[in-house]
């Protein structure tokens, strides 16, 4: 006897309807109402506009620190460090030694002449030499003055001596092989506490401390520790 067919039992569901769901473009099935409410939504224009200038102020305010602090480049505008420095070297001047230690004789530096003020290199403000720095650097302080390139001879307390372009320190003959000699003749001179004399290796044709007498510590901009233009000047000045 054939089967017959019997209707459905009632306590048998009938098979779900499976609903498709769109698709977006990225293959994500979540309606773009959520997305959009999630954060997903496209950056505008200014949006973009708005980070770019975020990340070129930051980049400012972290060029402007650098330079004030940490490192900064000159252009060597004399003769008077020839041979050691040329006219038109680009050198890099490193700021961060003279926070632990003061200028060593050989020590290569720049320093700012005249202060704005002599009282300022006296001052125990403890805000006023980094506004300084920073105002150096933005060209807002020192304005119209050129810093000055030398290379540290003697320090404080010491005596120093030029007989026939030869140096003496503290009656002690000192070898520099690195100037341009010259017969002049200079002290003896003793330099006072906090200061140093600076002079340019060509002595011969540099006004240096020999004119203008010691140079104050504090101002001192940093040590020439590398030559990086021309390169066939490249390296760290003789000394």
């Amino acid at each position: 006897m054939p089967d017959e067919e019997t209707p459905d039992s009632p306590d048998k569901a009938p098979p779900e309807e499976t609903e498709t769901k769109p698709q977006s473009e990225d293959g994500s099935t979540e309606p773009e109402e959520k997305r959009l409410k999630r954060g997903d939504q496209p950056i505008t224009f200014w949006q973009g506009f708005r980070e770019v200038v975020i990340i070129l102020v930051i980049a400012a305010l972290v060029a402007i620190l650098v330079q004030s602090f940490f490192f900064r480049a000159f252009i060597i505008p004399s003769s008077s460090m020839e041979p050691t420095l040329m006219v038109g070297d680009r050198v890099m001047v490193d700021k961060v030694t003279f926070y632990f230690r003061k200028p060593h004789r050989g020590d290569v530096v720049v320093w700012r002449y005249p202060p704005d003020s002599p009282k300022a290199l006296n001052t125990t403000n403890p805000f006023y030499w980094p506004f300084q720095q920073i105002g150096e650097t933005l060209h807002l302080t020192h304005r119209g003055t050129e810093p000055f390139v030398k290379r540290v001879i003697a320090t404080e307390g010491e005596t120093l001596q030029l007989k026939q372009g030869q140096l003496y320190i503290n009656g002690k003959k000192i070898n520099e092989p690195y100037i341009v000699k010259d017969n002049s003749d200079f002290g003896p001179v003793k330099v006072p506490k906090g200061t140093f004399y600076g002079l340019g290796d060509n002595r011969p044709n540099s006004r240096d401390s020999r004119f203008f007498g010691p140079i104050p510590y504090r101002a001192v901009i940093g040590r020439v520790f590398l030559i990086w233009w021309p390169f066939s000047h490249f390296g760290k000045p003789k000394g």
